[in-house]
């Protein structure tokens, strides 16, 4: 699911980040967490709209890019927000916690 993840991302930001010219992934290492980030040097997110882009049937088109990638995050109990500058990118931070539910890793870099 990862890969329709990055798609639907990659996506939106085609369709909705005006200008793009770039897109990037990279992540940073926490203490109990990973963090994986997707931005893009398009136009942005309003604040107001930060969490309202989640939301089912937010926006225009069909608009289930974003709502389906919040779902696909919550199936492996990852959590997804919107943290770029508006009118400089948009960015998008998924938190993937080092461990899951069951007390196993989620991650590990060899």
């Amino acid at each position: 699911m990862l890969q329709q993840l990055f798609y639907n991302l990659i996506d939106n930001s085609v369709k909705h980040g005006g200008h793009v010219s770039q897109i990037g992934i990279y992540y940073k290492t926490e203490k109990n967490a990973l963090k994986l980030i997707y931005e893009d040097n398009g136009v942005g997110v309003s604040k107001a709209e930060k969490e309202k882009i989640f939301e089912k049937g937010y926006g225009k088109g069909t608009d289930y890019g974003l709502y389906l990638i919040k779902k696909m995050c919550e199936l492996y109990d990852w959590t997804i927000k919107e943290t770029g500058k508006p009118g400089k990118r948009a960015q998008f931070t998924i938190t993937i916690p080092k461990m899951n539910e069951r007390g196993k890793e989620n991650y590990k870099f060899n």
